[in-house]
């Protein structure tokens, strides 16, 4: 049986694929996708997705496809100086 995703680059942990949530910005905008298929290393916790997966979240970004929910995320600007 062929693996599904090969060893961690980064650590060469085991990769098995978890539902999660994960943040992309397209054209200067913030969208959040759920339950996106992702490789993640259980040993050090890096993420690797298919490029399949990242090519079916660009299609539905550029189709305008309508999103199941809106979401109100709060920005704050980081200040060094602070007490």
């Amino acid at each position: 049986m062929e693996k599904e995703y090969s060893d961690c680059y980064y650590c060469g942990g085991v990769v098995k694929e978890r539902l999660v949530p994960r943040e992309f910005r397209w054209k200067g905008k913030l969208f959040v996708f759920e339950n996106v298929p992702i490789g993640v290393c259980a040993q050090c916790g890096e993420k690797v997705i298919k490029p399949k997966v990242a090519k079916d979240i660009d299609h539905i970004l550029e189709v305008n496809k309508k999103p199941t929910k809106t979401i109100q995320v709060p920005v704050y600007q980081y200040e060094q100086n602070i007490a």
